[in-house]
Protein backbone atom coordinates (compact mmCIF):
# COMPACT_ATOMS: atom_id res chain seq x y z
CA UNK A 1 0.00 0.00 0.00
CA UNK A 2 1.40 3.40 -0.98
CA UNK A 3 0.77 6.32 1.37
CA UNK A 4 -0.63 9.66 0.15
CA UNK A 5 -0.43 12.41 2.80
CA UNK A 6 -3.14 15.07 2.54
CA UNK A 7 -2.79 18.74 3.37
CA UNK A 8 -2.11 19.87 6.92
CA UNK A 9 -5.29 21.22 8.48
CA UNK A 10 -4.83 23.51 11.44
CA UNK A 11 -7.38 26.30 11.09
CA UNK A 12 -9.18 25.61 14.35
CA UNK A 13 -6.02 25.66 16.45
CA UNK A 14 -7.00 22.47 18.31
CA UNK A 15 -5.68 19.60 16.22
CA UNK A 16 -3.74 18.65 13.12
CA UNK A 17 -5.61 16.26 10.85
CA UNK A 18 -3.60 14.18 8.38
CA UNK A 19 -4.57 11.15 6.34
CA UNK A 20 -2.67 8.36 4.62
CA UNK A 21 -5.71 6.28 3.76
CA UNK A 22 -7.25 6.62 7.23
CA UNK A 23 -7.92 9.46 9.66
CA UNK A 24 -5.72 10.18 12.61
CA UNK A 25 -5.76 13.22 14.86
CA UNK A 26 -2.57 14.41 16.46
CA UNK A 27 -2.95 16.13 19.80
CA UNK A 28 -2.55 19.88 19.62
CA UNK A 29 -0.24 19.93 22.65
CA UNK A 30 2.31 17.68 20.96
CA UNK A 31 1.96 19.20 17.48
CA UNK A 32 2.02 22.88 18.34
CA UNK A 33 4.86 22.63 20.85
CA UNK A 34 6.84 20.73 18.23
CA UNK A 35 6.05 23.38 15.61
CA UNK A 36 7.46 26.04 17.91
CA UNK A 37 10.58 23.98 18.58
CA UNK A 38 11.27 23.36 14.89
CA UNK A 39 10.86 26.96 13.80
CA UNK A 40 12.78 28.33 16.77
CA UNK A 41 15.67 25.95 16.13
CA UNK A 42 16.27 27.25 12.61
CA UNK A 43 15.70 30.93 13.34
CA UNK A 44 19.09 31.26 15.02
CA UNK A 45 21.02 30.25 11.90
CA UNK A 46 22.13 32.43 9.01
CA UNK A 47 20.68 31.59 5.60
CA UNK A 48 23.92 29.98 4.41
CA UNK A 49 23.80 27.69 7.47
CA UNK A 50 20.18 26.55 7.29
CA UNK A 51 20.63 23.53 5.00
CA UNK A 52 23.42 22.24 7.23
CA UNK A 53 21.55 22.39 10.51
CA UNK A 54 18.14 21.52 9.12
CA UNK A 55 19.43 18.00 8.66
CA UNK A 56 20.07 17.76 12.42
CA UNK A 57 16.62 19.08 13.27
CA UNK A 58 14.96 16.71 10.82
CA UNK A 59 16.78 13.82 12.43
CA UNK A 60 15.70 14.84 15.91
CA UNK A 61 12.07 15.29 14.91
CA UNK A 62 11.89 12.02 12.94
CA UNK A 63 13.89 9.94 15.40
CA UNK A 64 16.48 9.27 12.70
CA UNK A 65 20.26 9.10 13.02
CA UNK A 66 20.80 8.97 9.25
CA UNK A 67 19.40 11.93 7.34
CA UNK A 68 20.54 13.57 4.10
CA UNK A 69 19.53 16.71 2.24
CA UNK A 70 20.12 16.87 -1.51
CA UNK A 71 19.96 20.13 -3.43
CA UNK A 72 18.71 19.64 -6.98
CA UNK A 73 21.15 20.92 -9.60
CA UNK A 74 18.92 20.40 -12.65
CA UNK A 75 16.06 18.22 -13.83
CA UNK A 76 18.17 15.06 -13.58
CA UNK A 77 20.85 15.40 -10.90
CA UNK A 78 20.87 16.29 -7.21
CA UNK A 79 23.94 17.08 -5.13
CA UNK A 80 24.38 16.12 -1.48
CA UNK A 81 24.38 19.24 0.67
CA UNK A 82 24.40 17.91 4.21
CA UNK A 83 24.02 14.66 6.12
CA UNK A 84 24.23 13.30 9.63
CA UNK A 85 26.24 10.13 8.96
CA UNK A 86 28.13 8.01 6.44
CA UNK A 87 25.07 5.78 6.23
CA UNK A 88 23.00 8.75 5.08
CA UNK A 89 25.49 9.31 2.22
CA UNK A 90 25.06 5.81 0.87
CA UNK A 91 23.79 7.00 -2.52
CA UNK A 92 26.85 9.21 -2.96
CA UNK A 93 27.54 12.91 -3.35
CA UNK A 94 25.77 13.16 -6.68
CA UNK A 95 22.69 11.20 -7.73
CA UNK A 96 20.78 10.98 -10.98
CA UNK A 97 17.49 11.02 -9.16
CA UNK A 98 15.34 10.44 -12.25
CA UNK A 99 16.85 6.93 -12.36
CA UNK A 100 15.80 5.98 -8.82
CA UNK A 101 12.76 4.07 -10.01
CA UNK A 102 9.83 3.95 -7.62
CA UNK A 103 11.48 6.51 -5.34
CA UNK A 104 11.56 9.06 -8.16
CA UNK A 105 8.03 8.19 -9.27
CA UNK A 106 6.71 8.95 -5.80
CA UNK A 107 8.65 12.19 -5.45
CA UNK A 108 7.51 13.32 -8.89
CA UNK A 109 3.90 12.63 -7.92
CA UNK A 110 4.27 14.62 -4.69
CA UNK A 111 4.12 11.54 -2.48
CA UNK A 112 6.34 10.46 0.37
CA UNK A 113 8.40 7.47 -0.73
CA UNK A 114 8.19 4.55 1.68
CA UNK A 115 10.70 1.70 1.39
CA UNK A 116 8.17 -1.01 2.08
CA UNK A 117 10.40 -3.88 0.89
CA UNK A 118 13.45 -2.72 2.90
CA UNK A 119 15.67 -2.39 -0.15
CA UNK A 120 19.21 -1.82 1.22
CA UNK A 121 20.10 0.88 -1.32
CA UNK A 122 17.03 3.00 -0.75
CA UNK A 123 16.17 5.21 2.27
CA UNK A 124 13.36 4.29 4.62
CA UNK A 125 11.54 7.50 3.68
CA UNK A 126 12.14 10.24 1.13
CA UNK A 127 10.27 13.41 0.29
CA UNK A 128 10.72 16.25 -2.20
CA UNK A 129 10.19 19.96 -1.70
CA UNK A 130 8.93 21.74 -4.80
CA UNK A 131 9.20 25.23 -6.22
CA UNK A 132 6.42 25.68 -8.72
CA UNK A 133 6.52 22.41 -10.66
CA UNK A 134 10.17 21.53 -10.08
CA UNK A 135 11.81 19.48 -7.35
CA UNK A 136 14.32 21.69 -5.53
CA UNK A 137 15.25 19.78 -2.36
CA UNK A 138 15.15 16.05 -1.56
CA UNK A 139 15.01 14.81 2.04
CA UNK A 140 16.14 11.23 2.77
CA UNK A 141 15.78 9.29 6.00
CA UNK A 142 17.58 5.95 6.19
CA UNK A 143 16.01 5.02 9.52
CA UNK A 144 12.97 6.35 11.36
CA UNK A 145 11.29 5.83 14.70
CA UNK A 146 7.67 4.70 14.62
CA UNK A 147 7.33 5.77 18.24
CA UNK A 148 8.50 9.39 17.87
CA UNK A 149 5.85 11.69 19.37
CA UNK A 150 3.33 8.84 19.08
CA UNK A 151 2.79 9.68 15.40
CA UNK A 152 3.49 7.47 12.39
CA UNK A 153 6.67 8.47 10.50
CA UNK A 154 4.82 9.38 7.30
CA UNK A 155 2.40 11.66 9.11
CA UNK A 156 5.21 13.15 11.15
CA UNK A 157 7.18 13.93 8.00
CA UNK A 158 4.11 15.48 6.39
CA UNK A 159 3.78 17.92 9.30
CA UNK A 160 7.50 18.73 9.38
CA UNK A 161 7.74 19.31 5.63
CA UNK A 162 4.74 21.62 5.76
CA UNK A 163 6.42 23.62 8.50
CA UNK A 164 9.88 23.83 6.96
CA UNK A 165 9.29 23.90 3.23
CA UNK A 166 9.42 27.70 2.86
CA UNK A 167 12.54 27.96 5.02
CA UNK A 168 14.33 25.20 3.12
CA UNK A 169 13.30 26.58 -0.26
CA UNK A 170 14.50 30.03 0.68
CA UNK A 171 17.87 28.62 1.77
CA UNK A 172 18.15 26.54 -1.41
CA UNK A 173 17.43 29.51 -3.66
CA UNK A 174 19.79 31.70 -1.65
CA UNK A 175 22.66 29.26 -2.14
CA UNK A 176 21.85 28.83 -5.84
CA UNK A 177 22.14 32.59 -6.33
CA UNK A 178 25.02 33.06 -3.88
CA UNK A 179 27.76 33.34 -6.49
CA UNK A 180 25.92 35.60 -8.89
CA UNK A 181 25.13 38.13 -6.17
CA UNK A 182 28.59 38.13 -4.61
CA UNK A 183 31.06 37.94 -7.48
CA UNK A 184 33.79 40.48 -7.87
CA UNK A 185 32.98 42.50 -10.97
CA UNK A 186 33.93 40.82 -14.22
CA UNK A 187 34.76 37.47 -12.58
CA UNK A 188 33.16 34.38 -11.10
CA UNK A 189 35.27 34.77 -7.94
CA UNK A 190 33.61 35.56 -4.61
CA UNK A 191 34.49 38.72 -2.72
CA UNK A 192 36.77 38.20 0.26
CA UNK A 193 34.24 39.04 2.98
CA UNK A 194 31.57 36.87 1.37
CA UNK A 195 33.94 33.97 0.75
CA UNK A 196 35.08 34.11 4.36
CA UNK A 197 31.49 33.89 5.65
CA UNK A 198 30.73 30.95 3.37
CA UNK A 199 33.95 29.15 4.25
CA UNK A 200 33.28 29.55 7.96
CA UNK A 201 29.81 28.04 7.55
CA UNK A 202 31.19 25.02 5.69
CA UNK A 203 34.07 24.44 8.10
CA UNK A 204 31.87 24.67 11.17
CA UNK A 205 29.40 22.22 9.64
CA UNK A 206 32.31 19.93 8.74
CA UNK A 207 33.56 19.96 12.33
CA UNK A 208 30.09 18.88 13.45
CA UNK A 209 30.02 16.03 10.93
CA UNK A 210 27.27 17.53 8.75
CA UNK A 211 29.32 17.88 5.56
CA UNK A 212 32.78 17.42 4.13
CA UNK A 213 34.86 20.00 2.31
CA UNK A 214 38.42 20.91 1.37
CA UNK A 215 40.12 24.26 0.87
CA UNK A 216 42.70 24.53 -1.92
CA UNK A 217 45.19 27.43 -1.99
CA UNK A 218 46.86 28.37 -5.28
CA UNK A 219 50.42 29.56 -5.66
CA UNK A 220 49.63 32.48 -7.93
CA UNK A 221 53.07 33.51 -9.20
CA UNK A 222 52.65 36.17 -11.85
CA UNK A 223 48.97 35.31 -12.40
CA UNK A 224 46.06 37.18 -10.84
CA UNK A 225 42.88 35.62 -9.48
CA UNK A 226 40.87 36.57 -12.55
CA UNK A 227 43.09 34.73 -15.01
CA UNK A 228 43.38 31.69 -12.71
CA UNK A 229 39.63 31.45 -12.29
CA UNK A 230 39.09 31.39 -16.05
CA UNK A 231 41.58 28.54 -16.47
CA UNK A 232 40.40 26.32 -13.61
CA UNK A 233 36.64 26.80 -13.97
CA UNK A 234 36.39 23.77 -16.25
CA UNK A 235 38.04 21.54 -13.61
CA UNK A 236 35.56 22.14 -10.77
CA UNK A 237 31.87 21.50 -10.19
CA UNK A 238 29.02 23.94 -10.04
CA UNK A 239 28.83 23.30 -6.29
CA UNK A 240 32.43 24.43 -5.67
CA UNK A 241 33.33 28.03 -4.84
CA UNK A 242 36.21 30.22 -5.95
CA UNK A 243 37.20 33.14 -3.76
CA UNK A 244 40.00 35.25 -2.35
CA UNK A 245 41.40 35.64 1.16
CA UNK A 246 44.29 37.46 2.82
CA UNK A 247 44.26 40.42 0.47
CA UNK A 248 43.95 38.62 -2.84
CA UNK A 249 45.23 35.05 -2.48
CA UNK A 250 43.17 32.69 -4.63
CA UNK A 251 41.34 29.70 -3.12
CA UNK A 252 38.77 27.10 -4.12
CA UNK A 253 36.35 25.56 -1.63
CA UNK A 254 35.53 22.02 -2.74
CA UNK A 255 32.12 21.19 -1.26
CA UNK A 256 31.30 17.66 -0.11
CA UNK A 257 34.83 16.54 -0.89
CA UNK A 258 37.11 14.50 1.36
CA UNK A 259 40.89 14.74 1.36
CA UNK A 260 41.47 11.87 -1.06
CA UNK A 261 39.01 13.29 -3.58
CA UNK A 262 40.57 16.74 -3.14
CA UNK A 263 43.96 15.31 -4.09
CA UNK A 264 42.47 14.08 -7.36
CA UNK A 265 41.19 17.60 -8.05
CA UNK A 266 44.66 18.95 -7.28
CA UNK A 267 46.05 16.75 -10.04
CA UNK A 268 43.65 18.40 -12.48
CA UNK A 269 44.99 21.79 -11.45
CA UNK A 270 48.54 20.51 -11.79
CA UNK A 271 47.80 19.45 -15.38
CA UNK A 272 47.02 23.12 -16.08
CA UNK A 273 50.36 24.19 -14.61
CA UNK A 274 49.18 25.27 -11.15
CA UNK A 275 50.80 24.38 -7.85
CA UNK A 276 48.30 24.08 -5.00
CA UNK A 277 48.16 23.20 -1.32
CA UNK A 278 45.38 21.78 0.82
CA UNK A 279 44.86 24.12 3.78
CA UNK A 280 43.85 22.87 7.19
CA UNK A 281 41.85 25.85 8.43
CA UNK A 282 39.58 25.91 11.47
CA UNK A 283 36.40 27.95 11.30
CA UNK A 284 37.35 29.73 14.53
CA UNK A 285 40.42 31.15 12.76
CA UNK A 286 38.33 33.03 10.19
Amino acid sequence: MKLYPDELENTDGTSVQLTTGESETVSSTDSWSSIYDIISSLEKYKTEEVLFYAVEILGQEMGSKNVAIYNVANREYARLYSSTSLEARRLGNSIKYIELGELYNDLKAGRIYVNETNEPNRPALAHAIYAENDIRVILMFWDVSSEKHGVSPVKRLTVIETLLQNTLLHASRYMSNFRRKNYMEGTNVLKEDTFRVLLKAFLEAKEKGLTDCALVEFQMGYRDYKSISIQVACKIRLTDYMGVLSGGKFYILLANTDIESAKIVQERFKSLGFRTELKDVQYKEL
